[in-house]
């Protein structure tokens, strides 16, 4: 199996990247060609950018995938999903934990409760997801003794654990009565798990939650007109912005707005377009993933002739990278961004991967305009701006000069995975 990876430069000016092919970003989901319904189902690994298919295997134990199930969890490489147990009529909803590194089932944890909208918290690895509860019951009395309970169904923020099955409740999600499949993200430098759910008027609001606590840290109306709706969201933590899909209802029309990647303003709810993709006409819930190191939005969508493409964009450069037409469909996609992971936070408990206790790189002044002054290093390190590129530099007692750099956000990543950020403000 290949796989992206990344060294810091021994030199501290440059930052090289190495892989077993360039720029290659691999995506999983499951595969059907549509030719025969009881072949079994195939978990795959495709290459984004060249189109290529690098290996599958066949999942004999499941006969069907729950749509919005499927999740990543960096921490142990694994994909995870909730399914129906093959042979279909002696099973039940089940949830696997399959490692792609060794292609195999790890886990097979029973939740006893529904569970979607799975999102990966890279900076604690620990997993988050939306889980319902019985917000209301009435007991429907037939009389002579008889009747059933009516229940009223409400979304909570849980926290999992996949390897004893356990479910921790965290809050409930007021406000809201559903919450749109494949409109979920979490931010990982700031704790925030972030959706997007339709009130009782039917407004479309994007709300942002603690990932802690649960509380609700804004909830704000889409600027979105009627006759569209919002799908895909992905949080691009290094461009500090939350990414998604603006897309008209039914076929497009030339006389309204068109399908479109766009960026969110989660507190006033603002949708900016990026890049403008006319050529959309529908895909499936969770059909996108977000590629933290090289920036880059990959989905599965489908054009007007019903033909399944994978779609790669940078929305930095807004420009489409890649357009590949495959054959079947592929849905549930997911991606592994552990390398990032490692580089941006470290490992969840503090230890570098050398087994060092981890401590803080300083940065000053945070804003800074002409120089910045770095302490606590393990050199090799490397810099890198909102782009996920690496930036060149040269440093001098600790101090580099950002005069002429670019007013944003830069990561700085060291050799031990200890990281630190700032903001160039001109």
């Amino acid at each position: 199996m290949k796989h992206i990876s990344f060294i810091i430069a021994l030199t501290i000016a440059s930052c090289v990247w190495v892989s077993d092919s360039v720029a290659q970003v691999s995506v999983y989901g499951f595969y059907s060609t549509y030719t025969d319904p009881t072949n079994p189902i195939v978990l795959g690994q495709y290459e984004a950018i060249s189109g290529e298919w690098l290996e599958w295997d066949t999942l004999d134990f499941a006969s069907g995938v729950v749509m919005g199930s499927s999740a990543f969890d960096a921490g142990t490489e694994s994909y995870m999903f909730a399914g129906i147990g093959s042979p279909p009529e002696s099973s039940s909803i089940q949830f696997w934990d399959y490692d792609v590194i060794d292609n195999q089932i790890v886990n097979n944890p029973s939740f006893n409760q529904t569970i979607n909208a799975i999102q990966h918290d890279m900076a604690t690895d620990r997993l988050l997801a939306l889980g319902t509860y019985a917000e209301d019951s009435t007991f429907i009395d037939f009389g002579n003794g008889t009747g059933y309970w009516e229940y009223e169904w409400g979304s909570e923020l849980i926290e999992l654990d996949t390897e004893f099955g356990a479910v921790e409740s965290i809050a409930p999600i007021t406000g809201i009565n559903g919450v749109v499949l494949g409109a979920t993200a979490f931010d990982s430098d700031n704790n925030v798990y972030a959706l997007v759910g339709i009130d009782n008027s039917g407004n479309q609001k994007f709300i942002q939650l603690d990932g802690t606590t649960g509380e609700v840290i804004s909830s704000v109306n889409l600027q979105i007109p009627s006759n569209m709706g919002f799908n895909e969201l992905e949080c691009f933590i290094l461009g500090e912005t939350f990414l998604g899909i603006k897309r008209p209802y039914g076929a497009p029309n030339p006389t309204t707005e068109t399908t479109a990647l766009v960026s969110v303003d989660p507190l006033t709810g603002v949708l900016t377009n990026i890049v403008e993709l006319p050529q959309i006409y529908a895909f499936s819930p969770n059909a996108s993933v977000f590629e933290q190191s090289t920036g880059l939005f990959i989905m599965l969508y489908y054009d007007l002739n019903n033909q399944s493409h994978i779609l790669v964009v940078d929305p930095v450069e807004a420009e489409v990278v890649a357009d590949h037409e495959i054959e079947g469909s592929f849905i549930e996609l997911q991606i592994n961004n552990r390398e990032f992971m490692v580089a941006a936070y470290g490992t969840a408990n503090g230890i570098d991967e050398n087994g060092h206790t981890s401590s803080t790189i300083q940065a000053w002044p945070n804003p800074a305009n002409q120089f910045i002054t770095l302490q606590g290093l393990n050199t090799p390190f490397a810099i890198y701006n909102s782009a996920g590129q690496c930036v060149p530099h040269e440093m001098k007692n600790g101090v580099i000069d950002v005069s002429n750099w670019n007013s944003g956000y830069y990561l700085i990543a060291d050799q031990s995975g200890r990281t630190a950020r700032f903001l160039i403000q001109h």
